[in-house]
């Protein structure tokens, strides 16, 4: 009977569903060595935005945001109109009437809208770039999940109307060197690595969790919302909804979560997919870089541990500390990160399904046999320069006995009687010592 009535539903939800706004910010994993962050570019070019989500507790805030505490990173939000000049404003000025074509010609409509860049001190940063577009097929021809190569094709139009191809994977690479950020797989496709944020505008509340189960996994799937999709394989696929309205009997929203992707289908009669996507920024983003800052914290440990010099003492503790910085305070423990369980459990699932508590564990794990092996090197060194320090102090004190006897030898009673007061005055202080042990023993 439940599934009749879920069925039933979202046959009838199907012309709406039609009609749901898209869009998406793409998660690029990004990375940096120490010193070589642009500062000055991110003054001029972006704005510092402060977290200020009540999803999140003021501890996590804190982690984010200027003057309260040491925070672990920064987010700063790029503009749309800044974000097409950085990408196409000094080769492709007025570039509008973006589309994206696959290798069949099939091709899709995109634009833009405010992305945001997150950096953390772990030497791990990620580009959150803003995209809307009417069908989800759009989506699957830029991002590609599961695939090593994507033989798409972007264009645009020019200020005149022109016809323009543009690399998308170069110009966000562009855009990310000015700010001293490189791609954290140098060897993959940009955007095949990237985390899938989306977002689906409806107009229609859901009166069943299995319909808004159905729709936010068409979304995790990037097939059409109308179309009920299926796969059985997928199991690391998580679910989270809002509380039931009991006055209306229905649901907002509800979001599907896997290793790559975390979907959302939100309910709004006014249909204003910019205002949602800024509510995500402000509310969910931050929930999920926070997870996905840990995640891609443990695998820069893993380059830096593998480009460090083992022989470098040094080096092994500096990481090292930065390790223990980062597992005392750079981590969020689900129970504290938010007062509502539904954005406690979003949370969970994200941080699961990619691994990370073991992810944690293990760089530790290898890391502490790294620093041991070193220190056990270092023990066996000392332990040589000491031994060869003792046999010079021997070779001295056998000199120094020689010479004492040479000098006895000529029985100058004057060298006689000083060489008896010194060995008094370097003993007493022995044998008060060891009284004085005696007694308090």
């Amino acid at each position: 009977m439940e599934e009749l009535r879920c069925a039933q539903e979202f046959s009838q939800l199907k012309s709406m569903l039609r009609q749901g706004k898209l869009g998406s910010y793409l998660i690029i994993p990004l990375k940096y060595e120490e010193g070589e962050v642009d500062e000055d570019w991110l003054a001029r070019t972006c704005r510092r935005r402060r977290i200020a989500t009540t999803d999140l507790t003021e501890t996590v805030k804190a982690m984010l945001n200027e003057g309260e505490g040491e925070p672990v990173g920064a987010c700063y939000e790029l503009a749309r109109t800044v974000l097409l000049e950085q990408l196409f404003g000094t080769q492709l000025p007025g570039a509008h009437g973006f589309t994206v074509r696959d290798e069949d010609g099939t091709e899709g409509e995109f634009d833009w809208c405010n992305s945001y860049l997150y950096l953390f001190h772990t030497r791990v940063a990620f580009l959150c770039l803003g995209l809307t577009f009417s069908q989800i097929e759009t989506l699957d021809r830029i991002c590609r999940l599961g695939y090593a190569e994507n033989g798409v094709a972007y264009r645009c139009l020019d200020a005149d109307g022109g016809v323009r191809s543009f690399s998308l994977d170069k110009r966000v690479l562009d855009l990310c060197g000015r700010a001293g950020l490189r791609s954290f797989f140098p060897d993959s496709r940009l955007l095949l690595e990237a985390y899938v944020y989306t977002v689906a505008v409806v107009s229609q509340r859901f009166r069943t969790l299995e319909a808004l189960k159905q729709v936010t996994f068409n979304l995790h799937q990037r097939s059409p919302l109308d179309t009920p999709a299926e796969d059985g394989s997928e199991e690391d696929v998580r679910y989270v909804y809002a509380l039931k309205d009991q006055t209306r009997g229905s649901y907002r929203w509800g979001c599907c979560v896997s290793s790559q992707t975390i979907s959302y289908a939100v309910a709004d009669e006014g249909m204003d997919l910019a205002e949602e996507m800024e509510t995500q920024a402000q509310d969910g983003l931050p929930l999920v870089l926070t997870a996905l800052y840990e995640k891609y914290t443990c695998l820069r440990f893993t380059q830096l541990i593998a480009a460090v010099d083992k022989k470098r003492m040094k080096e092994l503790r500096a990481l090292k500390r930065l390790l223990l910085e980062f597992r005392a305070y750079g981590t969020v423990d689900p129970a504290n990160l938010s007062r509502w369980h539904n954005v406690k459990r979003i949370y969970q699932a994200v941080i699961e399904t990619n691994g990370v508590p073991a992810a944690i564990e293990d760089i530790s794990h290898k890391l502490n046999i790294l620093v041991e092996h070193q220190q056990e090197i270092e023990t066996a060194r000392n332990d040589t320069v000491a031994w060869v320090l003792t046999l010079f102090g021997m070779v001295s004190i056998l000199a120094s006995i020689l010479s004492i006897v040479q000098i006895l030898s000529g029985g100058d009673p004057m060298v006689w009687f000083t060489t008896i007061m010194s060995s008094l005055v370097i003993l007493l202080p022995v044998v008060v010592v060891v009284l004085l042990r005696r007694k308090g023993g």
